[in-house]
């Protein structure tokens, strides 16, 4: 599994970011592009503390048990469930500049890579290492991206 932590990674996630264009047409999903680089945006606020969401419905589970789906399996397309705060197209969030998204986006990602540390819990997953919170916000800004095309 892939690593958001990782240079190699990040550079990554970066060069699929800039394959992004204004005209990009989501594959699935309700966003636009500039909604979905805000959603991105938004998200790196949780795990360095910037941003504390609202639990809605929890699923059923044991929080060990959500780590691992977490962690580990791919986000079902037009399946995923995000916090209430981050969810831009239910509260209307739609930016109009597309390259300030992409830079902000950017701007997020090298502060997540090269905070000195994270949140040392997942609401959801409980426990979570930083090296947990790069596989996650991997896995999170991998769907989108492919949400995407990118």
């Amino acid at each position: 599994m892939k690593n958001l932590l990782d240079e190699n990674v990040k550079k990554e996630i970066i060069s699929r970011i800039d394959k992004l264009s204004p005209t990009s047409k989501a594959l699935w999903g309700k966003m636009n592009v500039n909604q979905g680089l805000r959603h991105m945006s938004m998200s790196l606020d949780i795990p360095t503390g910037n941003l504390n969401p609202t639990l809605g419905k929890v699923p059923p589970l044991p929080k060990w048990l959500m780590k691992f789906f977490l962690l580990n399996a791919k986000i079902p397309k037009e399946k995923g469930v995000t916090f209430s705060e981050l969810n831009t197209v239910s509260n209307n969030i739609n930016p109009d500049d597309f390259e300030s998204e992409k830079e902000l986006l950017k701007k997020q990602l090298e502060q997540f890579y090269s905070a000195p540390t994270l949140i040392p819990e997942n609401k959801l997953g409980g426990k979570f290492s930083k090296k947990d919170w790069g596989k996650l916000n991997y896995n999170h800004m991998d769907h989108h991206l492919r949400q995407f095309g990118a």
